[in-house]
């Protein structure tokens, strides 16, 4: 054949452009692959955020249980914490009260004090009526003042082998005669509350028509009663009015709050010399105990708790 390297050229020749064209092609399909795939990547990373999200939510379902279990005990170490504070708050309270007893005591070295917690009261919101822990056992009798830092509570009303029952000078019962410390007028100072009252106030009658009262003044013990010792602070003088025959009638706010009392002072000796009258363990002439002396109102027997006497206690 005349004419085949000219048929061998062309088709070298048309295999060589098949290649090129094939190559290109190539080429611009990867292009445009990058192209497509790069358009994609949002959308890939929308569904991949997608996927976890949905991972996580059932990895939590399957591990509640973990995690309500270490809820419950985060919640009980909370109430743990809380009960510790409270504990803590209760304590500092005390020993603040504590502190202003025994600054008190040291200064008033004269007065042999024993320190008692109330643990029972007479219903209502004032501590008119209360018992304390201590007793005959603890030399407690009949009349002994009872005290705080603050200043004149009232005295012991009767007594048990580990219990006494106080009558605060707020009850209507209480006489408790008074001096005027600025004035050295003598009166006495009277409770006024019963069982609803709303107001604590004491009032001191029988002044001179003639006193110079004025508010602000303070109230002492007159120590005349031979009952309570000279100079113990009842209170200081709200108003003073006239009262006709009797003088001039003074009310006065007590030193001590009445509605907040837990801890109070008994006043056992003065100057060496012992408060009240004779405890049960002092004996009679038979040789008998003396029995404390029962008071207008019902109270605890010896073996009795408080609340037996219809008494809250505390």
């Amino acid at each position: 054949m005349r004419n085949k390297p000219l048929v061998v050229t062309i088709v070298v020749v048309v295999i060589l452009i098949i290649l090129m064209v094939a190559t290109g092609t190539g080429n611009k399909a990867a292009d445009g692959a990058n192209v497509v795939g790069g358009a994609f990547v949002p959308v890939q990373k929308f569904f991949y955020q997608i996927s976890d999200s949905v991972g996580e939510f059932f990895d939590n379902v399957f591990n509640s249980g973990d995690v309500a279990s270490e809820k419950q005990k985060l919640d009980s170490e909370l109430q743990t914490i809380k009960g510790q504070m409270n504990d803590y708050d209760e304590m500092k309270a005390q020993n603040e009260r504590l502190k202003e007893m025994l600054d008190y005591k040291q200064k008033n070295t004269a007065q042999e004090l024993k320190v008692a917690t109330i643990i029972g009261k007479n219903p209502g919101n004032w501590f008119d009526v209360f018992t304390i822990d201590l007793g005959i056992n603890d030399g407690i009798a009949k009349d002994m003042p009872v005290i705080t830092a603050d200043g004149l509570v009232g005295r012991v009303e009767e007594v048990g082998l580990n219990w006494a029952k106080v009558m605060a000078v707020i009850d209507g019962r209480s006489n408790v005669p008074s001096i005027m410390e600025r004035t050295r007028e003598y009166g006495v100072v009277k409770g006024s509350i019963s069982q609803d009252s709303l107001d604590a106030s004491l009032y001191i009658n029988y002044l001179p028509l003639d006193s110079d009262v004025i508010e602000g003044d303070k109230v002492l013990t007159s120590g005349l009663d031979g009952i309570y010792p000279k100079g113990l602070l009842v209170g200081t003088v709200e108003s003073a009015s006239q009262a006709g025959s009797t003088g001039v009638n003074v009310k006065i706010k007590a030193a001590v709050d009445f509605r907040r009392l837990e801890e109070v002072f008994v006043v056992v000796a003065v100057d060496g010399e012992a408060t009240g009258g004779s405890t049960a363990n002092e004996t009679s002439g038979s040789g008998q105990a003396a029995q404390p002396e029962p008071s207008s109102t019902p109270g605890p027997g010896a073996s009795e708790s408080p609340a037996a006497s219809g008494e809250v206690t505390g």
